[in-house]
């Protein structure tokens, strides 16, 4: 072989691994990319995963805080709505209280309606010594409505005359307007039948008829 052949030889050697590096040098360059791609893909989901995951904590949170809000509003605006309602109830009631205490300006109106106390009283209790207190300056009317109360020999039901005893010692607040309290057996059984017990227990009674009657069924109630 001479030298020419042997020059073109080696060149073709040479040819051949340049040829083989570039190859290789491309495969890498190729797997490079692709590998930076599937990474820089992978970095995008991860980045979004995060970013929507922390979007959805801050939406939850936000949604929590409106929620509370809400409720908290809610429920003061409820308050407030049962706070005048009851202010309107209270005003009624203050009023109607009024109307009786003008009532014992009426003296014989007012003798004729402790009679009717007094033997409901009398009644209730059922016991043959009862004790009367009333207001100081109803002394004198609740001593003749008494005496007409107890006409005609009122007994108990075991058939007992019934006897009353007026207390002259102690008597109901100066707040009270009017009516009478009646007792047995030294105070421990008790009647309450004044006018502010009689108006309470009303009261109570159509509370459900009148909060209907002024501001329709309604959940604030419940």
């Amino acid at each position: 072989m001479n030298d020419s052949q042997v020059r073109q030889q080696v060149q073709q050697m040479v040819s051949f691994i340049r040829q083989e590096a570039e190859e290789k040098a491309n495969e890498i360059r190729v797997k490079a990319e692709e590998e930076f791609n599937a990474r820089k893909l992978s970095a995008v989901e991860a980045a979004k995963t995060q970013i929507r995951s922390e979007y959805e904590k801050k939406f939850k949170q936000i949604e929590s805080k409106l929620k509370v809000a809400y409720s908290t509003q809610l429920n003061a605006s409820r308050l407030e709505i049962l706070k005048q309602r009851e202010d309107i109830l209270r005003e009624i009631y203050e009023g109607v209280e009024r109307e009786l205490s003008k009532a014992r300006g009426d003296k014989e109106s007012y003798k004729k309606l402790l009679e009717k106390l007094l033997k409901q009283s009398f009644l209730t209790l059922d016991d043959a010594d009862v004790s009367i207190t009333s207001n100081e300056e109803d002394l004198s009317l609740v001593e003749s409505a008494t005496k007409k109360a107890l006409e005609g020999g009122l007994k108990t039901s075991g058939g007992q005359q019934v006897k009353a005893e007026i207390d002259r010692e102690s008597f109901l607040p100066k707040t009270s307007i009017g009516g009478v309290i009646v007792s047995s057996h030294g105070g421990k059984i008790v009647c309450n039948n004044t006018l502010e017990a009689r108006l309470e227990t009303a009261y109570q009674q159509n509370l459900p008829q009148l909060r209907d009657l002024l501001f329709g069924d309604s959940e604030l109630w419940k």
